[in-house]
């Protein structure tokens, strides 16, 4: 089954030329390389299309001159571009569980193009590290804070993510277990790069002869703390490099 995202209208920008999807598939209804145009398809986890998503083609050398365009319902997108350095950037906007997130896609290559024939393809990644700027993740980033009377070190607690059905993309989420100090918690206070979706989550302190259960508030809302919380990420709607964000508080 395709997927199909709703189509959100760029901020129009000064010296922008908008550019519609041209049908730049091949035969096997792939992108293939054209002269003065880059050309894509944009896919999500499982290889399927995505329609609507917008697609942005920046003129590096000159403020806010851009060229732009929209995949179609083969996922595809063609854009004429011409004399210069230029990057490629896919962003749509898609709904889960009653709100409304943006998403940066994650491209297949980084590099810089010119106006030879390019093709750059995108892929919806629920993790991993932006290729152009490696403080950025694509999941998402929950901020940690402590009860007044909790004084415990990062170290010895351990989180349980259970996801509460699938994941932003449709996909299944799986069972997370994150210690301060592992590669999802290893900035004090932050924890990053958690596929997007809706959890249970139950915290714990590691003792000798035994975990001790620990309680969870979410920050946002000051909610009382309980042994399990349900988190649902807040979303960023921005168009370029959207942070999804959760905040907790651990305690006794």
């Amino acid at each position: 089954m395709k997927t199909i995202i709703n189509r959100v209208v760029w901020t129009c920008m000064a010296s922008v030329i908008f550019t519609c999807c041209d049908k730049a598939d091949g035969a096997q209804g792939e992108t293939r390389p054209e002269k003065g145009y880059v050309t894509g398809k944009v896919v999500d986890g499982k290889g399927e299309p995505i329609a609507g998503v917008n697609i942005l083609v920046d003129k590096m050398a000159y403020h806010d001159s851009q060229t732009k365009g929209v995949t179609d319902e083969k996922g595809m997108y063609k854009i004429k571009i011409f004399q210069g350095a230029w990057k490629v950037y896919a962003n749509f906007k898609t709904t889960y569980n009653g709100k409304n997130y943006s998403i940066q896609a994650y491209p297949d290559e980084s590099s810089v193009l010119g106006e030879e024939w390019v093709v750059r393809n995108f892929t919806w990644k629920l993790e991993g590290v932006d290729p152009d700027n490696d403080s950025y993740r694509y999941g998402g980033r929950i901020t940690v804070h402590s009860a007044d009377d909790f004084y415990e070190s990062e170290g010895d607690i351990e989180l349980i993510f259970t996801p509460v059905g699938p994941l932003i993309d449709g996909s299944a989420g799986k069972i997370l277990k994150i210690t301060g100090g592992d590669h999802y918690w290893s900035e004090y206070g932050y924890i990053s790069d958690i596929p997007v979706g809706r959890y249970n989550v139950t915290a714990s302190l590691k003792k000798v002869g035994g975990n001790v259960p620990l309680k969870i508030q979410d920050w946002y809302t000051k909610g009382a703390f309980v042994s399990t919380l349900k988190l649902d990420f807040q979303p960023d709607i921005s168009d370029f490099r959207p942070t999804i964000n959760a905040s907790i508080a651990i305690g006794y």
